[in-house]
């Protein structure tokens, strides 16, 4: 409550380092024009931003379950544009062959590949409770609506920042209209501190240096008090 709203572009994407929105849409015009391909990585937006493919129509989309999506290691999702789905698989496996079979007296019976999405399918797929694990992430999420998970994060995010911003710890972060709702990058005019993430673990803080800044990023199970332990913790290393 009284947090502003989202303002997310028309069809986004989060970088990694900083959490910054990425605008799909101006990207896929620019690699268009210069006969480029669109490949999105979604680690960070799946389950926090809709991505309609029918409208961005990228190339490849990729995104792994154990983040955002509470799934485990090991599984992850690919959507392939029509225009591709006849194209070589980056990994070469007997199942995404049509005859290709170690009982066969004739290894090598047909090496045509199939037809359908088994053709750009991993090797060593055959962990099927980690498929299940994955299925039921994904309803979770689905049930609790991205909206709602993506309010909750706006405000866990937007309470540390605020708390940091009160207590005047020397930090910088993005606007709010230009950041995820889910990673609070800190910056530091006078470079981070050492050994700031160990600093703040050995405080049961847990957060990742990445180029030079600091991602925060909390999840749906996170709360109040996690936040209000992380800006205690930050003022501590800051006094």
């Amino acid at each position: 409550p009284g947090l502003p709203p989202v303002a997310l572009a028309s069809i986004s994407d989060i970088h990694w380092s900083d959490g910054g929105l990425i605008d799909l849409e101006r990207v896929a015009g620019a690699l268009r024009g210069q006969g480029g391909k669109l490949l999105v990585d979604a680690t960070h937006s799946a389950a926090v931003i809709a991505h309609d493919v029918q409208r961005l129509d990228p190339d490849f989309l990729i995104f792994p379950t154990y983040k955002w999506l509470l799934g485990p290691y090991g599984r992850a999702f690919m959507y392939v544009a029509k225009r591709h789905q006849t194209g070589v698989p980056l990994e070469q496996t007997s199942f995404g062959r049509k005859r290709v079979q170690a009982t066969d007296e004739v290894y090598f019976t047909d090496l045509s590949y199939v037809e359908n999405a088994s053709r750009f399918d991993m090797g060593e797929r055959d962990f099927f409770v980690s498929l299940d694990v994955s299925a039921t992430s994904i309803e979770l999420i689905l049930d609790w609506s991205l909206d709602a998970v993506r309010e909750r994060m706006v405000m866990l995010t937007g309470a540390i920042a605020d708390g940091l911003a009160e207590n005047g710890v020397p930090v910088s972060v993005l606007r709010q209209d230009l950041r995820a709702p889910n990673i609070l990058s800190l910056g530091f005019p006078e470079g981070m501190p050492e050994d700031l993430p160990a600093r703040l673990s050995a405080a049961g803080v847990h957060a990742a240096a990445r180029l030079g800044r600091l991602r925060i990023s909390p999840h749906v199970y996170n709360d109040e008090e996690d936040c209000a332990r992380c800006v205690a913790a930050l003022i501590e290393i800051f006094r």
